[in-house]
C-alpha cells in the first residue's frame, strides 16, 4: 500500500512554494492538495480565526470520506494556518497513526501539536509565541526554532542563507520521515 501525503497550505504559502513543493517531489506516494477560500490578497479584513474555520470546513469536506486505512502511511504537511487546520482534522477524524510536518505553526495550532510532530518555527515569527514552545521543548523532540527567519521561512535579503536553510530543513524532514519518527512509534 502506498503513502498518502495531504498538503495544508498557508494563506499566502501555496503548494507551489519551496518547502511544500519539494516535500511533495521527494516523498513518494499519492497526494491530496487542499485549497481554501481564504482572503489572501484583499483589503477586506477577515480574522485569522475566520480563515481557519473556513479552511477547516473545506478541508473536512474533502477529507471526511478518504479511506486512510488504504495507506501504509499518512503524512500531513502543513504551513501556517494549515497547521491549525491539520491539527483540527487529525482530532476530528480521530487519526492516530500519521506523521505531521508543521511548518511555522501559529498560536492556534499549539493545542493540537503532538510529540511526534516535526516542527519548524522562529523566534521572529509574529504568529506564534515561540518562547512558549521553547519552554516545553522536551515535549517536542522534533522541534527546531530559528532566529532571523521570517514566517515565510526566508531570510530577509539573504538568498544563499534561505536556500541553505531550505536544504538543511528538507534534509531534516526527510530524515524524520525515514528514521526518527519510527523510533518513537515503536516505544
Amino acid at each position: 500500500m502506498p503513502t498518502l501525503k495531504v498538503f495544508f497550505p498557508g494563506r499566502r504559502y501555496g503548494i507551489d512554494r519551496s518547502f511544500l513543493y519539494y516535500l511533495d517531489k521527494y516523498i513518494d506516494g499519492d497526494s491530496i492538495y487542499l485549497e481554501y477560500d481564504v482572503k489572501r490578497y484583499t483589503q477586506e479584513v477577515v480574522s485569522l480565526e475566520e480563515n481557519i474555520e473556513s479552511a477547516y470546513k473545506l478541508a473536512f469536506e474533502k477529507l471526511k470520506n478518504v479511506d486512510f486505512k488504504n495507506y501504509t502511511e499518512v503524512i500531513f504537511i502543513a504551513k501556517s494556518i494549515g497547521t491549525a487546520v491539520a491539527g483540527k482534522i487529525r482530532e476530528s477524524l480521530k487519526l492516530t497513526n500519521l506523521r505531521c510536518i508543521m511548518l511555522t505553526p501559529i498560536n492556534e495550532t499549539i493545542p493540537y501539536l503532538k510529540q511526534t510532530d516535526f516542527i519548524i518555527t522562529s523566534f521572529d515569527d509574529p504568529y506564534i509565541d515561540a518562547k512558549k514552545l521553547k519552554e516545553n521543548e522536551n515535549r517536542f523532540p522534533f522541534l527546531s526554532i530559528y532566529k532571523n527567519i521570517g514566517h515565510s521561512l526566508e531570510y530577509k535579503n539573504n538568498l544563499k542563507g534561505t536556500i541553505d536553510f531550505l536544504y538543511e530543513n528538507l534534509e531534516l524532514a526527510l530524515n524524520y520521515l525515514d528514521t526518527a519518527y519510527k523510533d518513537i512509534l515503536e516505544e
